[in-house]
């Protein structure tokens, strides 16, 4: 009788032992789960205001730069100083510089002296020609010669002794005798022929300009009135003319620049009004956009959108990241899902698309997105599930469990 008892007893050990161990796997495999909510891809409207993020960038930057390598003698500023126009910025080496305008200079000068003297030598060679006598020479013969005709005509009536004619026509013969003179000195005047040395010295003068410049070029001071926000440089460093020695910005207006891509840019023109608010600066902006890229950029693949703003108390720095709310067209029934469903992994947006009770990594292409929605182009279909909270601890192909929010 012992032994038939101990039978059914065994036997509802072995079946309490085998729910057990079907309760602890199950609980086991449900722990493993991650719990996630989700929400549906739907069709709706986005808002007329959209969401673009990029950066503020001063609107005017200037680089100063060397045309040719030199050695460094003093920095004179540093990141941040406010300078104002022709303040002195960097020192460099002067010494060979000014050893060429040195020498032009002296190359200019002994030009022009030289051109001086031949030029003199030619003055001084005309006056000794006495070219100024040959007119009044040519007028004393005319006039013996009026004379010497008027006592031929009256050799007839006795009047004129031969003796006069003689006489009158010695004088011919001398007043002939130096214009001739004259005119064979004019003919022998040296010629000086200075448009070499003309060309010479406008050479050289060239020369004396570009050293003098090379010059000035040493001396490095600001070409407006700015705050230094770049220095390469330092003190017995080399300058070289592929680097900016520094740059000088004016923070006064503002450049919120912005990239988006060809759905966004389709949006977008000029004009259209824009609040801008920058990270750290707790005032927001009014402004309107001024420009919008007409072609993309090769390298980015992306539209420049650029909106001004006044920056009058210089609290907006360079390199802030902006945010602007653009007023465009109210968009009806367009794919969306929820902004905090989307994930980023090297600017590539994606979701975990929900099937089956496992996470499934869907890449997708983005639109336009307002404060709640993001608009989907390109990637997921109306009616899918997507994972919203516990989306950054899932991974492809993970069990999931749905919760309520």
């Amino acid at each position: 009788m012992k032994k038939n008892w101990l039978i059914p007893a065994l036997a509802m050990l072995l079946i309490s032992t085998a729910c057990s161990q079907k309760e602890i796997t199950s609980q086991n495999t449900e722990s493993n789960k991650v719990p996630v909510t989700v929400a549906e891809v739907s069709k709706q409207s986005i808002s007329d205001t959209i969401e673009l993020v990029g950066l503020a960038v001063p609107e005017t930057q200037v680089p100063l730069l060397t045309t040719s390598p030199l050695t460094v003698e003093d920095v004179h500023v540093k990141i941040g100083d406010i300078v104002k126009k022709g303040d002195l910025i960097v020192s460099l080496d002067s010494e060979a510089a000014l050893e060429q305008v040195s020498q032009a200079q002296q190359a200019v000068t002994e030009l022009e002296n030289a051109l001086s003297k031949m030029q003199e030598m030619q003055k001084t060679a005309e006056n000794q020609a006495s070219l100024s006598d040959i007119p009044k020479l040519q007028e004393e013969l005319n006039q013996s010669l009026e004379k010497s005709q008027a006592l031929l005509n009256g050799v007839d009536t006795g009047a004129v002794t031969s003796l006069d004619l003689l006489q009158s026509t010695m004088d011919v013969m001398v007043k002939q005798a130096q214009l001739a003179n004259a005119a064979s000195q004019a003919q022998q005047i040296p010629t000086f022929n200075t448009t070499e040395l003309e060309m010479s010295l406008t050479q050289a003068r060239q020369s004396l300009k570009q050293a003098e410049q090379m010059a000035d070029a040493t001396t490095i001071t600001s070409p407006i009135d700015g705050i230094i926000s770049e220095l390469n440089v330092v003190k017995d460093g080399i300058a070289t003319p592929n680097v900016p020695i520094g740059t000088v910005i004016q923070l006064e207006e503002i450049a919120a620049t912005f990239q988006v891509n060809s759905y966004q840019v389709s949006k977008l023109k000029s004009g259209q009004r824009a609040t801008i608010s920058f990270e750290g600066v707790t005032e927001t902006f009014q402004s309107k956009i001024e420009s919008v890229s007409p072609t993309v950029n090769p390298q980015t693949n992306m539209f420049s959108v650029t909106v001004p703003v006044s920056n009058s108390e210089l609290g907006i720095k360079g390199g802030m990241r902006a945010t602007a709310f653009v007023e465009v067209e109210n968009m009806e029934s367009q794919t969306v899902v929820p902004m905090n469903a989307i994930l980023y992994e090297e600017d590539v947006a994606y979701v975990f698309v929900i099937e089956k009770g496992k996470a499934k990594r869907q890449q997708v292409t983005t639109g336009f997105r307002d404060k709640e929605f993001m608009q989907i182009v390109d990637g997921l279909k109306q009616g899918q599930k997507v994972a919203v909270n516990g989306k950054e601890r899932l991974k492809d192909g993970i069990e999931i469990t749905e919760q309520s929010e």
